[in-house]
């Protein structure tokens, strides 16, 4: 696979690990007893160098000025709150709104609108990011694109053109997942950089799912002698999920492998029972969530198909204990 994408400009945005909301009493700028465990709850919960973000509000009662005047005060006396609990002081940032911000829209006393929001989060710039899918020679495909990161999960549809435009973090690794109809998915990790960005480009071209065809799911690999997923392959699942989901026409067989060299063995042997057990641990994921039976089969194929017969180290014998897609009806028109 090869993946083409454009960066073309950057945006500054902040990553939210955790939110809360304090109130306080009508007319005043003390935070009762509960707003500041809060405060203190919050202020133990810093993984990293998260930053604070707080913002000062009030009810509409009074003059902008006094309300104004109130919400930096509610906003400051947060803030000592925050430093007295262990916040480093070089890592807030604080604004007021007075009464320009209401959560409930009113002139009366309302105990929802006087408040401090609190966000601990870190900084990040964000790319625009801009990318093509395509199929094998090189035709536009409109199809999806599910971004994963650290904090981030969004997605995009590409146009008639198979042109999409994606916000990503700049120095963090992402997962990108590819959809098309009636195409195999495809998934890239990639991490954006400022000093390289200009140079980055991503196409990502996927292949047909046509009749008779077949892949290796990827990344979807097993305990050896066991039916059980490695851990890291458990998030393989829900993108074979989309895969079916994306492209309703299609009907698989799930075809179980193992990694067992020597003598071909058949039906009853523990490396039969093994492959299917492993293509039926993806059939019944799929039947529970929503993939109706008639779409999907399963099948062990023990070590008849094996990639490596004679696997040697760990990575060949990984790809050896595999399921496969294998495409027995789908809406490719020849």
């Amino acid at each position: 696979m090869s993946l083409v994408a454009q960066i073309t400009g950057y945006v500054d945005s902040v990553e939210i690990h955790r939110t809360d909301t304090i109130y306080f009493d009508f007319g005043s700028d003390e935070l009762t007893e509960q707003s500041a465990a809060a405060v203190a709850s919050l202020a133990a919960d810093r993984p990293g160098e998260l930053e604070l973000y707080l913002e000062g509000h009030t009810d509409a009662v009074g003059s902008d000025a006094l309300n104004d005047a109130l919400a930096e005060r509610r906003s400051q006396n947060t803030l000592a709150a925050a430093l007295a609990a262990g916040w480093p002081a070089d890592a807030v940032e604080i604004r007021h709104f007075g009464e320009k911000r209401p959560i409930i829209k009113t002139t009366d006393r309302e105990w929802r609108n006087r408040r401090v929001l609190l966000r601990s989060g870190l900084p990040k710039r964000y790319a625009r990011f801009r990318g093509r899918i395509t199929d094998e020679a090189g035709n536009p495909l409109a199809g999806g694109v599910i971004a994963h990161g650290r904090y981030l999960q969004d997605t995009a549809r590409s146009n008639d053109e198979g042109e999409y435009t994606l916000f990503l973090p700049l120095d963090e690794a992402i997962r990108l997942d590819v959809y098309a109809r009636n195409h195999f998915f495809s998934s890239h990790t990639l991490t954006l950089e400022a000093a390289s960005a200009t140079d980055t480009a991503l196409v990502t071209r996927l292949e047909t799912a046509a009749v008779g065809s077949k892949i290796s799911v990827p990344d979807l690999y097993f305990v050896g002698n066991r039916r059980d997923l490695l851990k890291e392959s458990l998030p393989v699942l829900p993108r074979l999920l989309q895969f079916m989901r994306t492209s309703p026409e299609i009907r698989i067989e799930l075809a179980g492998h193992v990694n067992s060299p020597g003598d071909k063995q058949g039906p009853g042997s523990w490396q039969f029972r093994l492959a299917e057990g492993r293509a039926k641990l993806v059939h019944d994921y799929l039947l529970h969530f929503g993939i109706p039976a008639s779409r999907i089969s399963c099948r062990g194929y023990s070590n008849f198909e094996m990639i490596y017969p004679k696997a040697r180290g760990e990575n060949e014998m990984r790809a050896n204990r595999r399921v496969e897609i294998r495409v027995l009806s789908s809406g490719v028109i020849d």
